[in-house]
């Protein structure tokens, strides 16, 4: 069956999960390369001569079908039982979300002390199915489901699965840096290749299945397309680099206030590697771009009159081509990138515990078939934080999901989190798994300045000196 559409149908049918990517992560100030993501502005006047990443991997997925008892997963022997360890939560218009996010060798480094670069690359997934028929799904599960009538009503369905590379430059400078004020931001250039993608929409299809004749009565509309080859099983495939291209820009601005704290020396040379301000906040805005794809199969369909359900047993395509009118166009298509803003604060309690606030908004709305979109969240994330380690916890509340509760550490080279991890553990309806890990290789900006380093030389010399003439008196008196 080559039909997408019923592809998206099995996978809303996995679970009910939700959860955002790398989260606690975009707040910590020793993120380095991996903020870039977040904010292009953190790569100036950062903590870091230079960053370099070797590979980090995030994934989220969500839907608002039905949850599970994860920790039967670890605690039962016999293994996952559906029936007993899940519970569904079906509707006229559940949902699917599924972000996957690797970003593959970058670096960053400062040109300036008020000018910084960065460079990295991407492979990116996403995966939007709304509106989807939850009720009449589980009614087709049922072992006796077609010895009994069944109604058929799906609205505004629509979904889009995409993947693609990225290429990007990002440049940030400080835009102004007074007494108590300091505003820097950033701008990140993207070169997108496309991999591939498949989307589908329908207005409307209303109809029902009668069991004594074995029929399928419906009416409504049906269009899917597909950039992926259509003619071979073996190149029906996702292929990075495969004709389409297109560019996408990420713009940052990030606030800082910056008073006296009295925990650390406020001079004008010796602070790159400490935090200066009391709270900061961000905004940024990403992902304003699309991807253009020619030559795609586009298929549109005229559901209408009865057929027989048998039809659609071997192949539901073909039931599809068999039985109603259909239109085969090839088209170019623009699929839209899921444009976002971000925003974020930060309050500096002392020199190690923070406390923050970061969300996204989607500025696409989840009517198109040929756009993907973040889903919204808002995430309170305390922490600890130093220069060799960081420890985050995350209290969220996320789009087509309840609360959640995830925690991430950051250990020298490696990075470890999820922003589920706590709420899966002690809930029996699980609505969240993520999971993210990195590895870098991080070059720290100097604790002092030099004129600090020289006068902490002096220091250690003359007390060096001091303990040899004590020494030098106390054998003179034996």
């Amino acid at each position: 069956m080559r039909t997408y559409v019923y592809l998206c149908i099995c996978l809303i049918a996995m679970q009910h999960l939700s959860a955002q990517s790398y989260s606690g992560l975009e707040l910590d100030n020793f993120s380095g390369i991996n903020s870039l993501t977040f904010n292009p502005a953190n790569v100036v006047d950062s903590r870091f001569r230079a960053d370099i990443n070797i590979a980090t991997v995030g994934s989220t997925i969500t839907t608002d079908y039905f949850g599970i008892n994860l920790s039967n997963l670890i605690d039962n022997p016999d293994g996952f039982d559906f029936d007993e360890d899940s519970q569904t939560f079906p509707s006229q218009a559940n949902n699917l979300y599924l972000n996957l996010d690797v970003l593959g060798p970058s670096f960053m480094f400062n040109l300036a002390p008020k000018h910084a670069l960065g460079i990295t690359t991407r492979v990116r997934a996403f995966m939007n199915v709304n509106r989807i028929n939850g009720s009449l799904y589980e009614t087709l599960s049922e072992d006796d489901a077609f010895d009994n009538d069944i109604n058929i009503d799906m609205e505004n369905l629509n979904g889009t699965i995409h993947a693609w590379t990225e290429a990007g430059l990002t440049y940030g400078m400080v835009l102004y840096d007074g007494k108590n004020h300091f505003l820097k931001g950033g701008i990140t250039l993207k070169y997108l290749q496309g991999a591939g993608a498949v989307f589908f929409n329908s207005d409307r299809i209303q109809g029902n299945y009668d069991a004594a004749g074995d029929t399928i009565t419906a009416n409504g509309d049906l269009t899917y397309g597909q950039t992926l080859d259509d003619t071979n099983d073996e190149n029906d495939e996702f292929k990075f680099g495969s004709g389409s291209s297109g560019f996408a820009a990420d713009f940052g601005l990030m606030y800082e206030y910056r008073p006296n704290l009295g925990d650390i020396k406020m001079d004008s040379t010796s602070l790159k590697g400490h935090n200066q301000y009391r709270f900061k906040l961000g905004l940024s805005l990403q992902d304003m771009g699309k991807l253009s794809y020619e030559n795609v199969n586009v298929e549109e369909y005229v559901i209408s009159g009865t057929v027989s359900a048998d039809d659609f047993e071997e192949d539901f395509q073909q039931g599809l081509e068999d039985n109603y009118d259909q239109t085969s166009t090839v088209q170019n298509v623009d699929l839209q990138l899921p444009t976002t803003l971000r925003y974020m604060a930060d309050y500096r309690i002392n020199r190690n515990l923070y406390l923050g606030l970061s969300g996204v908004l989607s500025l696409n709305d989840d009517t198109s078939p040929l756009s993907n979109r973040r889903l919204n969240y808002m995430s309170i994330v305390p922490r600890y934080e130093s220069r060799l380690f960081s420890l985050y916890t995350n209290l969220s509340v996320m789009e087509y999901s309840d609360f959640i509760w995830g925690a991430g550490f950051r250990f020298c080279l490696l990075t470890v989190g999820s922003g589920s991890i706590i709420s899966n553990l002690i809930t029996d309806d699980s609505r969240a798994a993520d999971v993210y890990a990195g590895v870098k290789i991080p070059i720290l900006q100097s604790r002092y300045s030099k004129e600090t380093k020289q006068l902490r030389k002096e220091e250690r010399r003359k007390a060096k000196a001091e303990r040899q003439k004590r020494k030098a008196i106390e054998k003179m008196d034996k």
